[in-house]
C-alpha cells in the first residue's frame, strides 16, 4: 500500500517552516496582550501608592513588572509551542 502525503498549502508550509500572515498577526496579538498585562501592571502598582499616599516605589514597580513579564514570556512560548511546535524543532 502506498502511502501519500496531501499535496496542500498547509502542509507544504508546516513542512518548510515558513510562517504566514496570520501567524505574525496571531503573534503580534500575544505581544500586545503581554504588553498591555505589563503596563496595567505597573498602573496598578503606581494607582496603589497613590491612593495610600506613599512616595512611589520604583523598585517595587520594577520588581512586580519584571516578574508579570517574565511569567508572561514564558506563557507566550508555551502557547506557541502548543500551536507551532515545527518552528522550535531547530
Amino acid at each position: 500500500m502506498r502511502h501519500q502525503a496531501p499535496n496542500t498549502y498547509e502542509h507544504d508550509q508546516h513542512a518548510t517552516g515558513r510562517k504566514t500572515w496570520s501567524d505574525y498577526y496571531f503573534q503580534a496579538i500575544l505581544w500586545s496582550i503581554w504588553t498591555l498585562i505589563v503596563a496595567a501592571t505597573a498602573y496598578f502598582s503606581w494607582h496603589a501608592d497613590m491612593v495610600a499616599q506613599r512616595p512611589l516605589n520604583l523598585v517595587g514597580m520594577t520588581i512586580h513588572c519584571g516578574v508579570v513579564g517574565i511569567i508572561g514570556l514564558i506563557i507566550i512560548t508555551l502557547i506557541e509551542m502548543r500551536l507551532w511546535p515545527w518552528w522550535f524543532i531547530e
